[in-house]
């Protein structure tokens, strides 16, 4: 006989579909841009016309605010809190710029490439704010301490 478990027990919160929304919106717009590098029909032309060189930065910018996004989403479902976020962001800004300045393996060094980083890495907390304050809820099924 197969036991059911409910893989949302462990969690202390679960997202509403305000929060769900958010985290899907945030990610797919950081996927969308980081296709937008190879393939120029996926390309946003008012991004260019603020930087025609987005696109050659937007790899620092999406992987940063991807795994920004989700370790921060996590923590917030499992424990409610965004501390470890936040040092977690300062590790991802500082492995930005000292990659980009000062370690040229497969990469050619660019500071600008390190401010996308870091902008990448900034964009999720304020949707954190909103997320820990609209967008959880406690979690009838949580069976922790």
């Amino acid at each position: 006989m197969v036991k059911n478990k409910n893989s949302f027990a462990g969690l202390k919160y679960v997202p509403t579909i305000l929060g769900i929304s958010g985290y899907l919106l945030l990610f797919l717009l950081a996927f969308f841009l980081f296709l937008g590098r190879k393939s120029e029909s996926l390309r946003i032309g008012l991004l260019l016309d603020f930087d025609p060189e987005y696109y050659t930065h937007t790899t620092n910018f999406s992987i940063s605010l991807i795994i920004c996004l989700v370790f921060g989403f996590s923590e917030i479902l499992f424990t409610g809190k965004i501390k470890s976020s936040y040092w977690m962001g300062l590790f991802l800004i500082g492995v930005n710029f000292i990659y980009e300045l000062y370690i040229p393996l497969i990469n050619t060094p660019d500071i600008i490439d390190a401010y996308y980083g870091l902008v990448g890495t900034l964009i999720p907390f304020p949707y954190f704010y909103f997320l820990k304050k609209f967008g959880i809820t406690e979690n009838p099924l949580y069976k922790g301490n």
